[in-house]
Order: C-alpha cells, then structure tokens, then sequence
C-alpha cells in the first residue's frame, strides 16, 4: 500500500475531478483556491482522517498532478 496523503500540483492539475470520482472514501471534494483565473476550484483533500493512504487518486489522474506525500 503506498504511503502519504494526496498532494496535488496545481499547475498541472486540470481541475477535471476524476480523482475525486477515483477516491472511495470521499476525501477528495473541490477547494477553492484562485490560483488560475480560470478555474477557480481545484481537488483537495478534505478529510485526512478517512484518507487510507491508497493511491487511487494519484492513479486515477489523467496528468499525474497528485502525488502522495
């Protein structure tokens, strides 16, 4: 099992949301963060808590903006 929680680049992020999709414990859910006048929402980890630390996200991403850290 891999190790760490879901850290996501956003630079490279599209904001697509398949990562929050991929997550089976709803961890995952759109922040907003104005970092790009264009999108204004982006994935984050929003309950470390039930986080196992699975790797799904990561694998699900189409650009491989999130890595566990």
């Amino acid at each position: 099992m891999d190790k760490g929680k879901p850290v996501v680049d956003y630079k490279t992020c599209m904001a697509c949301g398949i990562c929050i999709q991929a997550c089976p414990f709803s961890c995952l859910d759109l922040v907003k963060a104005d970092i790009d006048k264009y999108k204004k929402a982006y994935p984050g980890l929003v309950d470390n808590q039930r986080c196992t630390s699975c790797g799904l996200c990561d694998k699900a991403c189409p650009v491989s903006a999130i890595t566990l850290v």
